[in-house]
């Protein structure tokens, strides 16, 4: 596969968030690993969105808390938006969730965490077996 430019995803939300431009954005997968970041999305606000489960969510489901909000973009990606005002963020929420089809390059994305997944579990099971 083709190598894939993480930044150029960050591009394409901040592109899709409408005029508003934000204060940093996180690209996460559903075990919380945060694959691009940026701006500073502090560790207090990635602590804050991992208690929810991103699987649960649906395409185009988001969670908002004050200036931030974290929106599911693909079946095992998500994204972590903060703004610098919480009308602002709801309003790019509205805005991104309008445009999801234009984030379908966060599929690519995809595939790399399921590789990942997979090469997590391939390590675990060589492990157990005593491959290791």
């Amino acid at each position: 596969m083709a190598e894939l430019n993480l930044d150029k995803l960050v591009e394409i939300v901040e592109v899709n968030l409408g005029r508003w431009k934000p204060e940093a954005v996180a690209i996460v997968d559903v075990n919380h690993k945060v694959w691009c970041q940026k701006g500073n999305v502090s560790g207090e606000i990635l602590d804050y969105y991992n208690r929810f489960p991103l699987l649960d969510m649906h395409l185009g489901d988001s969670l908002h808390n004050n200036n931030t909000f974290l929106m599911k973009v693909t079946e095992r990606t998500g994204i972590i938006v903060v703004m610098n005002d919480p009308q602002v963020a709801r309003l790019a929420a509205i805005n991104l969730r309008g445009r999801i089809n234009a984030l379908s390059d966060f599929y690519n994305l995809e595939k790399l965490v399921e590789e990942d997944k997979k090469s997590k579990m391939g390590n675990i099971l060589k492990k157990e077996k005593g491959i290791w």
